[in-house]
């Protein structure tokens, strides 16, 4: 016991070393920040780069003692030499963006060993501030603001300190904050006023780095999607009244038009109509839409978390408003759109929702034969059963209605986790399993329809949403959905298989029908937590602050800047804007100078100062001696023979209270203010 108390007495005889010697203290704030940024950065490194930053972290703040030794930089340069022949290696794997992340983390890592003079630290501050750019890429919530701030003031803390010539750590924390308060007006005014410029430069996408939807479909890939609860996107509508009822909420990603005998994939021959079209200048269906005149039409907003893509989501039908969109947006000849730049963080997106418009075939006889092309690589069931349903129904719509049914009585099961079926996976789910998501029903009943002579497709994208407020909803990754279209008298109608067998699925949600079927979506140590009213209250109120927050400073693009300023100053012209720009920057020059220019400082006297100071003046002018330079003994010498006795004497009591506050051992028991200012009254009094 005495060895472990000794121990901790060593301990804390340490740490107390460490913070009264400010560098050591510096470095110790700054690995406290380092190991920040890497629990916010999991994502894109490398396991090992993991490791090996923590392992630095630790040696760096071990040798902040004298009890242990740095390494020595042959040491530090040969894991240099390791980690780039590492970083070659598994680069490849990882995409270029994540590589360089990966680089400048195992850099910062290395350096903070060996960190001595000036240069060393602030060659740290810079690379830390790089890194936080880092994790902006991947996340800008207002979360990630926050905890990015704190990160930051933590770094000018550290500087702070280093530099602050042994200023106490909580001297350093105030003057941060106070220059954080500071910089807050100037930066709303920069992010008001001057010009919203695109990037400079697009950062290069690797595959780690997708989420959600996959322009491939097999059938349990939109299955794995139902257990991440992920913010796929917001949208925004004017008024409550124009919420599409949830049974309407299909937001359009992608069709799919080949298969393969197990993948469904978008069709090159699409890829390529598509690309001669644009080139022949030919105007989509969505496009001549957005055109007519339509008596109803609903305007809806979207905040789409980054997916390294460039496809969208929409309501079908609907078409892009790119007066308003920062991005421009394309639509496709199947009733898609496309960003013109991949979605590489949180976009805003303005659109245009058509709900009783059809979507119509809109490249003729070639949608109808591309989608009639039945794979022969296994499925012979299928096929026959297709065939044989030809031979039935003579009417599509009749034929359609016959495979809905056999999916609504054939004791078909909806499940998120159906039996593997690796070798001819429709027959299978149509003949044996009977069970299986939306992807399963959807693509079988795509193939089905092919094989009886139907055109069809499957679409793919979300269904549903749930309310954020009256006129907000938002999707999550387990409202990925699949679907299917058929051409039936030039035009594509959607059929849902999955209603058949989960109803509830579309009206009320995924957890919902899974609730009734006897599954859920994921099960953790933490979900009775997260579903009692405390955490759903929290989980809400976090929700609308961040969505909040994408709204008006995420979504606060050049367009939106435009329509701000045009309605302060009407139409906006070259002169108007020189002049905002010029006033702008006169603001901000104006609050810095109020900051830094020298100010006038007061002085603070004490209360009893004060007292003597106007018994002092009362004399001069009853006496006409001034005191100058005296000392208040020899001025009340001095002056003693031209007051009145009692005067004199209240005089001479009043300053030697006051010597007694200031230059004697207090004595808390007597309150010599109130008897100083009772003097003061008392010679007032006297010389009247």
């Amino acid at each position: 016991m005495n060895i472990l108390t000794s121990r901790q007495f060593s301990q804390l005889a340490v740490l107390k070393n460490v913070f009264s010697q400010p560098q050591s203290a510096a470095v110790l704030l700054l690995c406290a920040a380092f190991s920040l940024i890497l629990s916010t950065l999991t994502s894109p490194l490398m396991i090992w780069v993991l490791m090996l930053s923590g392992c630095a972290v630790v040696v760096r703040v071990a040798g902040l003692s004298t009890l242990h030794n740095l390494p020595t930089s042959r040491t530090v340069n040969l894991l240099a030499v390791l980690a780039v022949f590492a970083l070659s290696w598994f680069g490849f794997t990882v995409g270029l963006l994540d590589s360089m992340i990966n680089l400048l983390t195992v850099a910062c890592a290395l350096k903070i060993m060996l960190v001595k003079n000036k240069r060393d630290f602030h060659l740290l501050i810079c690379t830390s501030l790089f890194l936080i750019g880092c994790g902006f890429i991947s996340s800008l919530s207002v979360f990630a603001w926050i905890g990015y701030t704190a990160i930051l003031a933590l770094l000018l803390v550290a500087t702070a300190i280093f530099h602050g010539a042994g200023v106490s750590i909580a001297r350093s924390f105030k003057f941060v904050s106070i220059l954080i308060v500071q910089a807050f007006p100037i930066a709303l005014l920069l992010f008001l006023l001057l010009p919203q410029l695109p990037p400079l430069w697009q950062m290069p996408t690797s595959k780690s780095t997708e989420t959600g939807l996959s322009d491939t479909v097999t059938p349990g890939d939109i299955a794995s999607l139902a257990s991440s609860s992920e913010l796929a996107f917001s949208a925004t509508f004017n008024s409550e009244e124009e919420v599409p009822d949830a049974p309407l909420r299909y937001w359009r990603a992608m069709t799919l038009e080949h298969f393969d005998g197990k993948t469904w994939s978008i069709s090159n021959k699409r890829k390529q109509a598509e690309q001669q079209l644009a080139s022949m200048g030919k105007q989509t269906p969505l496009t001549n839409l957005a055109l007519k005149e339509l008596s109803l039409v609903t305007d809806y907003g979207l905040i789409v978390e980054p997916t390294q893509q460039r496809w969208l989501f929409a309501l079908e039908p609907s078409s892009p408003n790119n007066l308003e969109n920062s991005i421009t947006v394309s639509t496709l000849f199947d009733y898609t759109l496309r960003a013109d730049t991949p979605i590489s963080s949180k976009k805003a997106f303005h659109l245009r929702y058509f709900p009783n418009a059809p979507i119509i075939n809109g490249i003729g006889n070639f949608e109808a034969q591309l989608n009639l092309q039945v794979s022969t690589n296994g499925n012979p069931e299928a096929r026959a059963w297709g065939q044989a349903l030809a031979n039935q129904y003579s009417n599509a719509q009749e034929l359609v209605n016959a495979v809905m049914r056999e999916f609504n009585q054939g004791g078909f099961r909806y499940t998120l986790s159906p039996n593997a079926m690796p070798v001819d996976p429709i027959d299978s789910f149509l003949f044996e399993q009977r069970a299986g998501f939306c992807a399963h029903y959807a693509g079988a009943m795509v193939y089905v329809l092919r094989a009886a002579g139907v055109p069809a497709r499957m679409v793919t994208g979300y269904q549903g949403g749930s309310a954020l407020s009256d006129n907000v909803l938002q999707v999550r990754q387990y409202d990925a959905h699949a679907w299917v279209e058929a051409l039936i008298d030039s035009k594509w109608i959607r059929f849902d298989p999955t209603s058949m067998v989960a109803p509830s699925r579309l009206s009320f949600g995924l957890e919902h029908a899974l609730e009734e079927l006897g599954e859920s979506r994921e099960t953790t140590i933490l979900s009775e937590f997260g579903n009692s009213a405390f955490f759903a209250t929290l989980q809400g109120w976090f929700q609308k602050l961040d969505y909040s927050w994408s709204k008006w400073v995420l979504g606060f693009d050049n367009t939106a800047q435009t329509n701000m300023l045009e309605e302060l100053l009407g139409a906006l012209t070259p002169q108007k804007m020189r002049a905002v720009f010029l006033s702008a920057l006169g603001l901000i020059g104006l609050i810095l100078a109020l900051y830094f220019l020298p100010k006038k400082q007061k002085v603070h006297l004490s209360p009893s100062y004060r007292i003597l100071l106007k018994a002092i003046k009362l004399v001069e002018t009853k006496t006409g001696v001034r005191r100058d330079n005296k000392s208040l003994s020899a001025y009340i010498n001095q002056t003693s023979a031209y007051l009145p006795p009692h005067a004199a004497r209240s005089f001479k009591k009043l300053c030697e209270l006051f010597e007694r506050e200031h230059y004697a051992k207090r004595d808390r028991s007597s309150d010599r203010h109130e008897v100083m200012k009772l003097q003061l009254k008392t010679l007032k009094q006297s010389l009247k």
